[in-house]
């Protein structure tokens, strides 16, 4: 995950990024950002969490940093923004009519976290919609989304829509079937079943998501299979909202694995971290 090319304060910024708390994870990223700024956003770009940093420094302003770079990040976050606000709709109008076919989904990835776990400030980078739906439901999922103007690409597990719109010109659904690093043994189905809804400001329907402890363990098995700083500040912040139920997965205790090697003085086994904590050496 780490770029050697990189300085060792660039990456300890964004390690301090993807703790997102506490007085000690400021001052690393202001003493970073100062001494080495063109090393920090070599690190949050190849990391896909240069949102994250520009999320940050806008609510925690460094008066060293020169102007230049402080409007080409607020732009760079207002944009992500927007991207996100136009995948959320596309997601919100597509589960919703799944729902009237009697389609079960819930929406994976970045978008299912950016407004619990970012609030909804642009701060999470993604690229496309991921959905999952139980196998029995493909046929009438495929329909669903034709009738909603995606045409399939690479199979029908990738579908996309031309919407004229010059910063979001296309929206990108990814749809899953199953979910080889769930975390769980249990299948599609019974995590569709036990799925949650969240609620937007400025939407009316809620966006269908696992329930938090499942979503805690996905992350944290897809943190296990690839080692990423954006999944390591999803998993931070799940974990802070819910704790991984037990038996714990072993997919599950390799991904906890990967974030003990951050910060080893987390907990041996996963579990529920108070809020407020300062972030472990």
């Amino acid at each position: 995950m780490t770029d050697r090319r990189t300085g060792r304060l660039a990456e300890d910024a964004v390690r301090a990024l993807c703790w997102g708390t506490g007085a000690d994870s400021h001052e690393m990223i202001a003493r970073a950002v100062v001494a080495e700024l063109g090393a920090v956003l070599e690190q949050a770009l190849r990391s896909k969490t240069l949102c994250l940093l520009a999320a940050y420094l806008h609510d925690h302003p460094i008066p060293e940093l020169d102007r230049t770079v402080t409007r080409f990040l607020d732009s760079t976050l207002r944009t992500n923004r927007y991207k996100t606000y136009a995948c959320r709709v596309a997601a919100l109008a597509d589960t919703a009519a799944l729902d009237t076919a009697g389609v079960s989904a819930v929406v994976l990835g970045g978008l299912s976290v950016e407004h619990a776990l970012y609030a909804g400030t642009g701060a999470r980078q993604f690229s496309d919609i991921d959905l999952l739906i139980a196998p029995d439901d493909a046929e009438r999922a495929h329909a669903v989304l034709r009738t909603q103007g995606y045409q399939p690409s690479r199979g029908n597990g990738t579908w996309t829509r031309q919407t004229g719109d010059p910063i979001v010109p296309l929206i990108v659904v990814d749809l899953a079937t199953t979910l080889p690093r769930g975390g769980t043994d249990d299948d599609v189905t019974e995590l569709l079943a036990r799925r949650a809804g969240i609620t937007v400001p400025a939407h009316d329907n809620p966006l269908p998501i696992l329930a938090p402890s499942d979503a805690a363990n996905h992350t944290l098995a897809r943190l296990a299979a690839r080692p990423r700083w954006a999944l390591v500040a999803d998993a931070i912040r799940q974990v802070r909202a819910a704790e991984p139920p037990t038996p714990h997965h072993s997919d599950v205790l390799a991904g906890w694995s990967v974030l003990r090697s951050h910060w080893p003085l987390l907990p041996v086994a996963p579990a529920r971290l108070p809020s407020d904590e300062e972030p472990h050496q």
